[in-house]
């Protein structure tokens, strides 16, 4: 604990200048806070504390049309938050899902499928649409953006026509802090030392922003900076492809059990291998914004935004693998459960091995937008935006694997453990050289680009009576996403290439604190290839004659949308029966264009390969409706109807066709996959009892027409053959996408703000802030193993946030807890689901103000150090147990200027 105390004192980063931001200025009641087109409104209001950041979001709830929530930046800063993801764990009805030590994806009412927006535009992820790259999608766009940037960020539940497509649970827009003409200067900064147990590294960030009116307050320029380097560290246990069905391999057992005991149609399920993996990075990130507002005249309003985002990550992951085997036979004795699985056994024979790998991660992201407004007549505006963005990442892995120069007999125990024990023959060393050879070595280079262009114009008619504006609009944007693969990939033979023979390309890891808690008998201590050594390509180490970077187009591709979109929409407002009622009626029109380029052919034979260019056009009218009764002083009843659609994944609406025969694995993309298409209702019922304070009931359903999932089938490819040693049935696992038959989701988020200020003195200062979310999803496909409709992947049945926080005076204290019941990651090669168990984090913070200027902090992050595990169907078949640690927090922020 004196590490941590010590933070304090060196004040080495930056959390947050939370206590620096401008939020919008509260709009009129029915006025809605979602511009045309995302556009962004001046921000002026300063927020300062607990209690302000939580009034100041529940106002903008309170005067939307529509369905929206809010988060001010005090609340993200207040709190410790690694990313925007996290922060937005907070608002109902969104689920985030963990990554490597922080949330990667959100998932809104049960849907991943969301519109982001930085400041109204598409905030371009290098991937394109959707996760790709390393860890199932772990270095998201989300976990780019800095929070301590962030002046606030608007989750859109209901969409209207003016709103831009693309989401189907809901439009997060990241806005950042703007300039203001009522504040000539302002300059707030902020520093921060981080201390995570795991790594047992101490690590920083640092933040600043300026803000400055000019020219008798018609120029407004502010410049935010955020930079951090951060040391991570996670211990896991993993599998390459979880548990997966026996065939009739299986039948040659020991035990004599058959193929399918329980006679359900559906066989006993082996684990592919086992990993004990660590995972160590280093993550550099840079955040810059800027903005100017220009206001030459009452009837023109002109700005500038930009933002440039850097992440660097260089990251270490090494692991002792055991490969097991289909082969019933390969076993001297096994134990299947009543649940069909494989959870104890011995193998005959097996070559342990001990791999390395090394992921350099270099990300840009670059956005730009200058637009403005003109006041044609006192009734009559018209504005526009021109939209530029671009995102990079080169993503370059190395690998080198070891393996013992004879088989092992390997023992291994699922039963009453979160982690799978496993027992070595006696004698063997897993720490000398002299019993291990290289195995494989691959260097794999991934090149990602996105780039976006778009344009918009919107003009806005005032008119009188029932009917108080019309507002039209057009918008054109057109994406391009680009990934070039480069790889090569060497096979060692037999025991041709001992390690001893290469001593810069091994070595004996150690972890002596791996998965420090759990109980278990695993390894800590094992050999390890070296990927890089003295070379810059494995291959080149220990085999010169090798060809590095060799282009795989079956794994590249090139993806051009272009998007037509026109609206109409009336903004109303009136009163039924002396009840006050507003909203919003209108219909956009959207025309998607996709022209995609790829090849199809087997990965590691550039004679089988051949171009394959495809065109698609579709069309979609979306129709929305939302009204907002003002049913008593205090009391909202909102109403609102909706048909919205999502476009696929970028990576799955590629040509390219790549097959490997040796493994007998394929994977396919089709640009042809249908958009999400749903049809949504929603209610809520809200209360405001006073400043700061809500209690509110909102109830949704969606009907999905249709809906996009990913699985692998069993099927023959024409002209292809697989090995037959691995797929005897002459049968490809292919991974495709398709399109489901449809779906319903239907729920409910309850929510409730309360400060406690009717309490006597010392106790006013107490305050709590709570949501519940209930989700159910069908989506009509069924578990084989269970026969259960599976859910929506990501979804969460169950969710709840509970924040209690106490401000009086220089201190403030702040206590939350977010928890998430299990939930579907995936359809396993069998068609059975993958889950992640209940999920929960508690987080602290506290502070100090010194004076109105200064104020210190310290903060502490997943204090339960829950772990993520991941089971197939039964949750003794575990298939990952991930432990991140916990983080501590101590810093200072300065504040100067009115």
């Amino acid at each position: 604990m004196s590490r941590v105390v010590a933070l304090g004192v060196l004040g080495v980063a930056l959390s947050s200048t939370s206590t620096l931001c401008y939020a919008q200025t509260a709009p009129q009641a029915g006025e809605s806070t979602a511009p045309a087109e995302g556009g962004g409104a001046e921000q002026e209001v300063i927020v300062t504390g607990i209690r302000e950041s939580l009034a100041q979001s529940i106002d903008i709830k309170r005067n939307s049309d529509q369905i929206i929530d809010s988060i001010v930046a005090e609340d993200i800063g207040k709190l410790p938050d690694r990313n925007v993801a996290e922060s937005l764990s907070r608002v109902s009805g969104v689920q985030v899902e963990q990554g490597i030590d922080e949330a990667k994806e959100i998932s809104i009412r049960g849907l991943r499928q969301n519109r982001l927006e930085f400041n109204g535009r598409t905030l371009v992820s290098p991937y394109g649409r959707g996760a790709d790259g390393p860890d199932e999608g772990a270095y998201s766009v989300l976990t780019l953006i800095p929070s301590e940037l962030v002046g606030r960020m608007d989750v859109t539940k209901s969409p209207a026509a003016s709103n831009i497509e693309g989401s189907i649970g809901g439009t997060v827009n990241i806005m950042t802090r703007r300039p203001s003409a009522s504040r000539p200067f302002f300059f707030g900064a902020s520093i921060e030392g981080v201390y995570k147990d795991k790594s047992g590294k101490l690590s920083g960030r640092g933040t600043a922003l300026i803000s400055k009116s000019l020219f008798d307050g018609t120029l407004g320029v502010s410049l935010g900076i955020n930079y951090q380097r951060l040391n991570i560290r996670t211990d896991s246990f993993d599998s390459a492809s979880g548990f997966r069905p026996f065939d009739s391999r299986f039948n040659n057992n020991p035990a004599g059990i058959p193929l399918d005991p329980n006679g359900d149609g559906s066989p006993v399920h082996w684990i592919n291998d086992l990993r004990f993996q660590v995972l160590e990075e280093e993550r550099e990130k840079l955040g810059l914004v800027a903005s100017v507002n220009w206001t030459p005249s009452s009837r023109f309003r002109g700005y500038f935004d930009f933002l440039y985002a850097r992440a660097n990550t260089e990251r270490e992951r090494n692991w002792l693998s055991i490969p097991l085997s289909p082969t019933g036979s390969a076993y001297t004795q096994l134990t299947v459960d009543e649940n069909e699985n494989l959870i104890a056994g011995t193998f005959r024979a097996t070559n342990v091995q001990g791999n390395g790998e090394v992921i350099q991660l270099p990300t840009n992201i670059y956005s730009g937008a200058i637009g403005g407004s003109w006041d044609v007549t006192d009734r009559l505006t018209l504005s526009g935006e021109f939209a530029y963005s671009k995102a990079q990442q080169d993503y370059t892995q190395s690998y080198l694997s070891t393996k013992t120069r004879t088989q092992q007999v390997v023992a291994f125990d699922f039963r009453d453990a979160l982690v799978p024990a496993v027992t070595f023959p006696n004698g063997l060393d897993l720490t000398n050289p002299a019993n291990f050879v290289f195995n494989t070595s691959f260097d794999n280079f991934f090149d990602y680009a996105s780039k976006e262009v778009s344009g918009k114009l919107d003009l806005v008619q005032e008119l009188d009576g029932f009917v108080r504006n019309v507002k039209l609009g057009v918008r054109y944007n057109r994406v391009n996403s680009d990934r070039g693969t480069y790889r090569n990939q060497v096979v060692f033979s037999g025991t041709s290439a001992p390690v001893t023979n290469f001593p810069g390309n091994w070595r004996v890891a150690e972890y002596p604190d791996f998965l420090d808690g759990v109980e278990g008998n695993f390894p800590r201590a094992y050999m390890i290839g070296v990927p890089l050594g003295t070379s810059d390509y494995v291959c080149e180490a220990i085999v010169p004659t090798c060809a590095p970077e060799e282009f795989d187009p079956t794994s590249s591709y090139r993806l051009v949308e272009t998007t037509y979109a026109a609206y109409g929409q009336a903004d109303f407002r009136s009163s039924l029966f002396g009840i006050p009622f507003s909203g919003n009626v209108g219909v956009r029109y959207v025309r998607n264009k996709v022209d995609a380029f790829g090849w199809a052919g087997v990965r590691y034979d550039l004679d089988t390969v051949r171009p394959n260019n495809q065109f698609v056009r579709y069309d979609d009218w979306l129709p929305s409706v939302s009204l907002r009764f003002e049913v008593a002083p205090r009391m909202l009843f909102r109403l609102g109807a909706a048909r919205s659609m999502a476009r696929a994944d970028t990576t799955d609406l590629t040509p390219s066709f790549s097959v490997v025969e040796s493994s007998g694995v394929a994977t396919v993309g089709n640009p042809a996959l249908e958009p999400f298409r749903v049809n949504s209702l929603d209610a809520s019922l809200e209360f405001y009892p006073t400043k700061g304070a809500i209690y509110s009931l909102a109830l949704f359903y969606k009907d999905v027409e249709t809906f996009l999932y990913r699985r692998v089938f069993f099927e023959e490819i024409p002209g292809f053959t697989p090995d037959p040693a691995n797929n005897p049935d002459g049968l490809f696992a292919v991974t495709r996408t398709v399109n489901g038959q449809g779906g319903k989701i239907k729920g409910f988020e309850a929510q409730m703000s309360q400060p406690l200020s009717f309490l006597p003195d010392p106790l006013d200062g107490f305050g709590v802030n709570a949501t519940f979310t209930y989700v159910d999803s069908s989506t009509g496909i069924l578990d084989v193993r269970t026969g259960e409709d599976l859910p929506l992947q990501g979804l969460s049945k169950y969710n709840v946030n509970l924040v209690g926080y106490y401000e009086k005076g220089p201190i403030g204290v702040r206590l939350a807890w977010n928890w998430r019941s299990k939930y579907l990651s995936s359809i396993s090669s069998g068609g059975s689901g993958s889950y992640y168990r209940p999920y929960d984090s508690l987080s602290a913070s506290m502070n100090f103000d010194l004076n109105e200027n200064v104020k210190f902090y310290l903060e502490a992050t997943n204090l339960t150090n829950t772990p993520n595990r991941r089971y197939s169907v039964f949750e003794e078949a575990t298939q990952t147990y991930r432990l991140s640690g916990r983080t501590f927090t101590a810093g200072v922020r300065v504040r100067f200027g009115k």
